[in-house]
């Protein structure tokens, strides 16, 4: 067991290792020591914030806060562990602007000596300073999260997306392809009865309708890996010039249509994705061409500004769609004819509309023949596109 000797020892020993501390704090900067005797005289100070007190001053004459303190000051020895603060205490120094400080006084009986520490306070400034800095930083976080909630959004709407995609793919697949494979597989078990009849030549019809099914098959396949990228290429947006963009359309299809095709109305140049809207403007007119019952007819483009939104038509003077079709026909390989008299069509309106509105934009069908002949397709086209 160690001796008291050892024990005081040890204690100076530790006290002298904190003085040696507060010391170097002070040195660097961090706050002022200095050490008064028992008169409240200046025996040692360190560091700049104890600059302006000089070795046998009295304390309470060098510093104006502590004027008036001396039995304040005194009393320290009779109550051990007991200290004296002035707080916030504005003084200036020697050698840098003013600032606040607070002084703190103890007794130190193993070195009979006073110790007084001053030690920055925090101003009004500087509290409204550290508030500012908080405000930003907690600013600067809450829209870093509202833009990671912007993108999370963004993922979840694509992941919606995808899986309507999945279930279009899912459904045409399990009904509008078995129509094709069952053709296929008559045809085939057609030919191979005829062949072993004997019969060539029902043998060569049949395979020819297999051959048919087949390439109507591949057609519906093609068309519906076309409606599944629909809207979803990301190109940059570009000055758009809608005019020339809808003239180039009509001129590529009138040169095996004979049927009178006109633009009219105001086509602006505005900034929006050229491929997707030259898909919507193809299909809108070919389709009207290609459904039109008489050889000769009229199929009328127009677009105006309203807004901020492009108002395309397509206007033609064709046989015209019941209103009971007004929703079918926006459905990949859904026809108003026989779809078994298709060949792998009726991929395009849907393509259509799931075009237009993957941009923001809205299209829809006015017809009635009961009423009067014709159709016309609206598109509502943004003339600014959505994130």
């Amino acid at each position: 067991m160690p001796s008291p000797a050892v024990k005081v020892e040890s204690s100076m020993a530790s006290a002298g290792r904190i003085v040696d501390a507060v010391r170097f704090l002070a040195e660097a900067g961090a706050c002022g020591m200095a050490w008064l005797d028992a008169d409240l005289r200046v025996c040692e100070s360190y560091g700049t914030m104890a600059e302006d007190l000089r070795s046998g001053d009295r304390v309470t004459n060098a510093v104006d806060a502590l004027s008036g303190l001396d039995e304040d000051i005194l009393v320290l020895k009779t109550v051990p562990g007991r200290s004296l603060t002035i707080p916030n205490v504005l003084a200036a120094r020697a050698r840098s602007r003013e600032e606040r400080v607070t002084f703190t006084l103890y007794w130190m009986p193993r070195q009979t000596q006073y110790l007084l520490l001053i030690t920055r306070a925090s101003s009004f400034a500087d509290i409204e300073y550290r508030l500012a800095a908080e405000v930003r930083a907690r600013a600067i976080a809450e829209a870093e999260v509202a833009a990671q909630a912007r993108v999370v959004s963004r993922v979840n709407q694509e992941l919606a997306a995808a899986n309507r995609d999945l279930q279009e793919f899912a459904s045409v697949i399990s009904h509008d392809l078995r129509a094709p494979l069952r053709g296929v597989r008559y045809a085939a078990s057609d030919a191979r009865t005829a062949l072993a009849a004997g019969n060539s030549a029902v043998t060569l019809v049949h395979i020819e309708q297999t051959l048919a099914q087949a390439r109507r098959m591949s057609a519906m396949l093609t068309g519906l890996l076309d409606y599944a990228r629909a809207g979803r290429k990301a190109d940059a947006a570009e000055s758009v010039d809608t005019g020339a963009l809808a003239a180039a359309i009509v001129d590529s299809i009138k040169a095996g249509c004979a049927h009178e095709i006109i633009v009219e109305g105001v086509w602006p140049t505005i900034v929006t994705l050229a491929e997707p809207l030259d898909i919507v403007l193809r299909n809108l007119i070919d389709n009207a061409a290609k459904h039109h019952d008489r050889d000769v007819g009229q199929i009328i483009v127009r677009a105006e500004s309203v807004a901020d939104h492009l108002i395309i038509s397509v206007v033609d003077d064709g046989p015209g769609i019941a209103p009971e079709w007004h929703e079918a026909i926006f459905l990949p390989f859904r026809q108003v004819a026989d779809a078994d008299e298709a060949d792998g069509a009726g991929i395009g309106l849907a393509m259509v509309k799931k075009t237009v509105e993957r941009f923001g934009g809205v299209i829809e069908v006015l017809s009635d023949p009961s009423v009067r002949r014709g159709a016309r397709f609206r598109v509502v086209w943004p003339l600014t596109l959505p994130a």
